[in-house]
């Protein structure tokens, strides 16, 4: 190296634009060279390969912003690649760069001049982490990088690049997909999904087994774990045979599980990569031999661990309120217990899939009536288990736990009910908020409320802690979200999908939306990226997490209507609330 020395501030301004895409997306590793071919994760009808580009290297006697601009188009190379954008540093920056560190993806940038070298200014910026996890950023947060130029051999370089991928949301959208890491809850009884944005292509599987030996990101953190032993790496990549066995070449470290723990690692990893087309089968090698796993085993199919949805499984019903009794709303007859029978004037329902426990709350509000729908208490009376002021609909999880949200005079208070036994637990952001709807994860490992009043339309997610034997010990980390710019007025809210909420809002009076968010922030899946107009007003929303059930809408006039390719057809009358039982 020779005739080095720092640049002056004579840089031109280089405003570049780059049209926002539909899809933001996230860093994991990124290929020096060779070919990556694109593969669909979710969609059968995938989008159209994205047009070769092999980006110039630096100029010849570059000025310093020719040098800046050229650097930041090099990460755009399709196949994905960053051996020309390295071309573009100094030496000693070259080699230490790591742009698999991060991602900082943005809709435009302009570079302006400083007394070191360039100074990038990103607009409309979103980052996320080295596996490809989105980080919540808000639209319209801009970022700076100061870049610092050195001449070498005469020719600028940049001496200090970010260490993260720097690329236009319009690149992301056509270069990177979504996916789904999986990871066990606090108590070990379901998978829990963490969305991630990675390349499309042929380096899929490995990128998503190192994204899942990284751990749970910072949405989930709190609330999930993995079974992979501390320290377990990948060595080397997943190699896909041609019988459909992703072969997971693990560290040493892997074999401080035993047969069983190693069977939740594959668990773990089925669920995640089952994603990928043409992978059947998950063997785990350590030194190119097989783990065993339990029942003498080597591997196992993506179809493993289905006891572990958090979606649920089994055989659902419909459930609603029809005068004043709960009724299966398909067969039209009433539900066993005392809830079923005549008698109770009822606004809101919630079953439990632990013994179809029905909560139901009274037509004013003030009190929470729980029954069995079976068993030896089914023809007793129902339970008053809490009284209050405004109740809002009740919600269970898969513990069994009650959650009630009492609308007071000082704001919400959130309640649980477990063993008979009723205690408020405190929830920054939403005791004593004005709240208008909410639903914990039938996972139970994350409370969503929607706010009302005249506040912007937000919404907020918050963690649920809890012990290992799933008892709830308080909240934990909070991330409050945006359903649209729209001023709208926020009606609902459900899981439509273990990591995405449903939104019901009334643009007007007369018509209702049903709005998607992922409950990181992140882009949605492409499954639940539409919004839905509904041309009428409604009053609830009968969601479920398994997007096998239809959402459902319920009116002032008391129709249930389902969704069904984007129509909306009346299903039901005389139906003053549903849910969804299992």
């Amino acid at each position: 190296m020779s005739g080095r020395r720092a640049v002056g501030a004579r840089l031109w301004v280089l405003p570049v634009l780059v049209s926002l895409g539909a899809l933001l997306a996230g860093c994991t590793t990124l290929p020096e060279s060779g070919p990556v071919h694109r593969q669909g994760a979710e969609q059968a009808d995938a989008e159209p390969d994205a047009p070769y580009f092999n980006p110039p290297g630096p100029a010849e006697d570059g000025s310093p912003a020719a040098i800046v601009s050229g650097f930041l188009v090099a990460m755009q190379a399709n196949p994905l690649s960053t051996s020309v954008a390295r071309t573009f540093l100094s030496e000693n920056a070259g080699a230490a760069w790591k742009p698999n560190g991060a991602t900082i993806v943005y809709e435009a940038f302009t570079v302006l001049p400083s007394s070191t070298g360039a100074r990038v200014q990103l607009s409309d910026t979103r980052r996320l982490d080295s596996r490809g996890g989105w980080l919540g950023d808000q639209p319209g947060r801009s970022q700076t990088l100061d870049l610092r130029l050195v001449s070498e051999d005469g020719q600028w370089r940049i001496d200090n690049p970010p260490n993260a991928l720097v690329v236009p949301t319009s690149y992301f959208d056509r270069s990177f997909a979504r996916f789904d890491l999986f990871f066990f809850d606090q108590t070990g009884r379901t998978l829990l999904p963490d969305p991630v944005f990675i390349p499309r292509g042929e380096q899929s599987a490995t990128n998503l087994v190192r994204g899942l030996l990284a751990g749970p990101g910072e949405a989930l953190s709190d609330v999930a774990t993995t079974a992979f032993p501390p320290g377990t790496g990948l060595d080397l990549s997943v190699v896909v045979t041609a019988g459909g066995i992703a072969e997971v070449p693990l560290t040493r470290e892997v074999l401080r599980a035993s047969p069983a723990e190693l069977s939740r690692c594959v668990d773990q990893l089925a669920w995640t990569l089952r994603q990928v087309p043409g992978i059947e089968r998950v063997r785990i090698t350590v030194d190119g031999a097989p783990a065993p796993l339990t029942g003498g085993r080597i591997d196992a199919p993506v179809t493993s661990g289905p006891e572990f949805d958090a979606a649920g499984t089994g055989e659902a019903f419909l459930w609603g309120v029809r005068s004043g009794r709960v009724v299966d709303l398909l067969s039209g007859a009433a539900v066993g217990g005392a809830l079923g029978r005549p008698g109770y004037a009822l606004r809101s329902l919630a079953v439990s899939e632990v013994d179809q426990r029905i909560a139901a709350v009274a037509r004013n509000g003030r009190a929470v009536f729980v029954s069995e729908t079976q068993g030896g208490g089914a023809e007793s009376p129902a339970r008053r288990v809490v009284s209050g002021t405004d109740l809002l609909r009740p919600s269970y999880d898969m513990f069994g736990d009650l959650w009630l949200l009492d609308r007071t005079d000082r704001g919400a208070r959130m309640l649980v009910v477990r063993g008979g036994q009723v205690r408020e637990v405190v929830v920054p952001g939403v005791t004593g908020e004005d709240v208008t709807a909410f639903q914990v994860a039938r996972d139970g490992s994350r409370l969503a409320v929607a706010y009302a009043g005249n506040r912007a339309a937000s919404v907020r997610v918050t963690t649920i802690l809890r012990t290992d034997e799933g008892l709830v010990t308080g909240a934990g980390r909070s991330l409050r979200l945006f359903p649209g710019s729209d001023a709208v007025r926020l009606v609902d809210i459900g899981w439509r999908s273990p990591d995405t909420l449903a939104v019901l809002s009334r643009p007007t009076t007369e018509t209702s939306r049903v709005t998607y968010l992922s409950s990181d922030g992140s882009p949605t899946s492409p499954a639940l990226s539409e919004e839905t107009v509904f041309r009428d007003a409604s009053v609830a929303m009968v969601v479920s997490p398994d997007q096998a059930l239809p959402l459902r809408l319920v009116t002032p006039g008391q129709r249930l209507y389902t969704e069904g390719g984007g129509s909306w057809p009346r299903t039901s009358t005389r139906v003053v609330a549903a849910a969804y039982a299992r």
